[in-house]
């Protein structure tokens, strides 16, 4: 409808729902991207023990607070470009050396399990949270000197992606089996491992600030506060070593949220279900596939969140609800 200045997720919420809608969306948003932080610190600390055992975790975690608190003074997803892009090396090195380490690893005896659906909560929380970004797509299409490009380039990449992420994750089980951790890289040992722990360390470290982006559009705090919510992260983080079960937390509550009920229930809002099959619209399937993707969202959020928050509090490995 011609609606100018939109540049967040947010912005869209304002529009759709009024400030309800803009107040709901950006606080969901700042604890996703808090939580992706925070993962990003468990992932560093877990490596960096494993590497340097010596190490206390709590020297890690805080240890990382002074040049993350000057990165996240920067407010020009452009300036953090440069830091990007170095994170992005660093994460395609330490990937393509997970999996040369992936295929020399197998040489157990172990039956691989085609599935096991007493984890599919677990599995599906981990894999929304890894997928989940919608954050920053306007943020991104924003900064693009192509706008127009954006959306294919978008496409591609989430493909990529996830064509990368099911490899990846099938390799490092079809190498470790049952004895797979999270992150995969802790089962990984000798020199090249260490390399890639620490590559993948980097680029989770130069990551981060990038993460805080969308945060400070919609509460651009001060310098002081910006140092705050990096040493809270840097606390969460020290409290919960777990990764995987973090992620599962992460991915079952907010980013279901995000990815799935408030995105169907914006395109509802905005379109409208024509019975008449009028131009603009929503058809009749179209319709009936975001009341899918809410009815999806709340029954898995629910059960998600319940499985991933009793796994943490009772030190499981989250196989699911009883």
């Amino acid at each position: 409808n011609g609606y100018k200045n939109i540049e967040g997720y947010g912005d869209v919420g304002r529009v759709v729902l009024g400030e309800r809608g803009e107040t709901l969306v950006n606080v969901c948003l700042v604890i996703s991207q808090v939580g992706f932080a925070t993962a990003y610190i468990i992932f560093i600390a877990a490596n960096v023990i494993s590497i340097f055992p010596g190490i206390g975790r709590a020297t890690i975690c805080y240890g990382c607070v002074p040049a993350l608190s000057a990165l996240v003074q920067i407010q020009d997803m452009a300036i953090l470009s440069p830091f990007s892009l170095l994170a992005d090396v660093a994460n395609l090195s330490g990937t393509a050396a997970v999996f040369f380490q992936d295929f020399s690893a197998f040489h157990h005896h172990e039956i691989i399990k085609t599935y096991d659906f007493s984890s599919w909560l677990y599995v599906t929380a981990v894999a929304v949270y890894s997928l989940e970004g919608v954050g920053m797509v306007l943020p991104l299409e924003t900064s693009c000197i192509k706008r127009d490009d954006f959306p294919k380039l978008l496409k591609w990449s989430i493909a990529g992606i996830t064509a990368l992420i099911a490899t990846f994750g099938v390799c490092g089980y079809a190498a470790f089996g049952s004895h797979t951790q999270a992150p995969v890289t802790l089962n990984l040992d000798g020199g090249v491992a260490s390399f890639v722990k620490l590559a993948l360390c980097v680029a989770l470290y130069l990551t981060y600030p990038v993460m805080f982006f969308p945060v400070w559009l919609v509460a651009p705090f001060s310098a002081p506060m910006r140092v705050a919510a990096v040493v809270g992260t840097a606390s969460v983080a020290f409290a919960v070593p777990s990764f995987g079960k973090f992620l599962g937390l992460v991915g079952a509550s907010i980013c279901t949220l995000l990815g799935f009920i408030i995105p169907a229930v914006f395109h509802i809002k905005v379109f409208h279900y024509d019975a008449k099959g009028g131009e603009g619209g929503l058809k009749k399937w179209e319709l009936m596939f975001d009341y899918f993707l809410v009815a999806f969202g709340v029954v898995f959020g629910i059960l998600g969140t319940y499985d991933s928050f009793m796994s943490l509090v009772n030190h499981t490995d989250g196989k699911g609800v009883d």
